[in-house]
Parts: C-alpha cells; sequence; structure tokens
C-alpha cells in the first residue's frame, strides 16, 4: 500500500493523524487513509497516551502505519508538530481520529498540486454528518481567513516546505492553532486553491461543542497578533462574531431547522449547503 519511493508525478503524502481516547472512532480515521485510490502515502499516528483500547487498535494495524507512538504530550499543537516533525513527505496532510477522507481525497490534491506548482495549500470542502445521516457542506473560502476560520481544517493539504519557512503550530494557542497557522501562512503570501469537491468528513457536534468561547478568544488574538490595525481586529467586531455564535446555539437548541438553515446560509461567513 505505501510506497516510500515518491517522484516528480507521484509525491510522497504523510497523513498524520492525533488522537486520544479513540477507540469509538479511530479505525474508520485509519481505514479512510488505508483505503485511498492514491499508493504513495505515509500514514503517521500520534496517540497522547489513551487510557482505552485505542493503542490496541494500533497494533492491529501496525504493518499498515508507516509510524505511530503513545505518549503524553502538551495538547493538540504538540501532537500536531510530532507528526509533522517525523514525516518525510513533500506534501503533509491531517485527519484528526473521528474524521475521514474521500477515497480519492489525497490523488485529487496531489492532481491540483502538480497542475499548480505555486500553491502551497489545498483544501475544500467539509462534509458534517449527524450520525448516519449527511447534514450539511461546509466549503473553504481561503480569501476571507482574515475576518474567521473560513478554511475547513480536516481538507487541508500544506507543501512539507512551508513548515520548515513558516514555523509549525503555535504552542501558544489550545484552541485555535490551526486558525493562527493558516492566517500565518496566508501574511506571508502563500497561495491556497479551494477545491469545489468533499475532501472530509466530521460528525457534527451541534450545541455540544466544547470551548467555542475559548476559541474566539484566541482566533480574535491572532488576528491581532498577525493583521494590520483594522475593524476585523477590533473588539466591536470580536462581539459581532460572538454574537453570531451564540444565535447559532440558540436556534440549534430550540430545533429551529428552517432558522438554522437562513443562518449558515446567509450569516455565516462560509456558506453551508444542505447536503
Amino acid at each position: 500500500m505505501v510506497k516510500k519511493q515518491n517522484d516528480a508525478e507521484h509525491p510522497l503524502v504523510s497523513i498524520i493523524t492525533i488522537v486520544l481516547n479513540g477507540e469509538s472512532w479511530i479505525r474508520q480515521t485509519i481505514d479512510s487513509v488505508l483505503q485511498q485510490d492514491y499508493g504513495f502515502i505515509e500514514y503517521i499516528v500520534i496517540d497522547g497516551g489513551s487510557h482505552d483500547d485505542t493503542v490496541s487498535i494500533l497494533r492491529e494495524y501496525d504493518s499498515n502505519i508507516d509510524f505511530w507512538q503513545s505518549e503524553p504530550d502538551k495538547g493538540i499543537s504538540d501532537a500536531f508538530n510530532k507528526g509533522i516533525k517525523v514525516a518525510h513527505g513533500d506534501v503533509i496532510g491531517l485527519i484528526n481520529a473521528g474524521d475521514w477522507y474521500e477515497a480519492d481525497t489525497v490523488r485529487r490534491v496531489v492532481e491540483a498540486l502538480l497542475a499548480e506548482p505555486t500553491v502551497g495549500v489545498v483544501c475544500g470542502a467539509l462534509q458534517f454528518w449527524h450520525g448516519l445521516q449527511r447534514e450539511y457542506l461546509c466549503y473553504s473560502v481561503p480569501q476571507l481567513l482574515g475576518r474567521e476560520m473560513t478554511v475547513t481544517h480536516p481538507t487541508c493539504f500544506v507543501r512539507a516546505e512551508l513548515y520548515r519557512s513558516f514555523g509549525l503550530f503555535s504552542s501558544d494557542y489550545k484552541f485555535a492553532m490551526d486558525y493562527e497557522l493558516l492566517l500565518r501562512f496566508k501574511k506571508q503570501g502563500v497561495r491556497f486553491l479551494a477545491l469545489d469537491s468533499v475532501l472530509a468528513n466530521m460528525q457534527h457536534d451541534g450545541i455540544s461543542e466544547e470551548n467555542w468561547k475559548k476559541a474566539l478568544q484566541e482566533t480574535h488574538r491572532a488576528r491581532i497578533e498577525l493583521s494590520g490595525k483594522s475593524f476585523f481586529t477590533s473588539r466591536a467586531y470580536y462581539w459581532f462574531i460572538l454574537l453570531k455564535r451564540q444565535l447559532r446555539i440558540f436556534l440549534e437548541k430550540r430545533g429551529w431547522k428552517s432558522l438554522l438553515h437562513f443562518y449558515r446560509s446567509r450569516l455565516a461567513p462560509v456558506k453551508k449547503t444542505k447536503s
């Protein structure tokens, strides 16, 4: 399955999965990587010292995973960085335990990168699920990164050279480290390419999303640190996006699907369409 000897037409793609106590959902993630229709893949799993059966599952896949380890880490950024540091690929994708790729995701990304040599980051649409039911699609809009997190991180593939040039994930960020990294790339002039196709899937947590206020605070902090003074770095804009998020949670709690659809399709910075 995995071929380490890449060439100009078949760059090696390193896929990194981080996990902690993910026995219930890690298999789907692993299988989605192993079943890719592109053969030049290096697969890396970084486990944060799980206490459930996650490590036993990783041992089952030992012959198909190129590198995995299980040890305590200092958080999500640290786990991502551990994976990136051991990766050998020219391109790196991050898919967390619980999320999963489409079968042709890596091939689509490689074709896009080969066709557009100046592109540094390829992203795409993220399909949200509620159980076994498709819920809605969220498309990536990199040009709006200066405002909010408008790129679906599970769909992102980054040329490895960018991490060497502009740094890894910041350990100062605990909840919005993906936004800070992508905004940093954007401010350095990295070119993004957003595909219209679905590249990854995720279960929608709905109103149970954890730490969303802390994540919004960190995205605002990243804008202040990386962007020049503007309305989008103002306190007024922070309160605006905070109130929008509270509105969305209120609609979800009430189960008002028609109003929630209106919010997602008209008020969200990245329009979300019903699947």
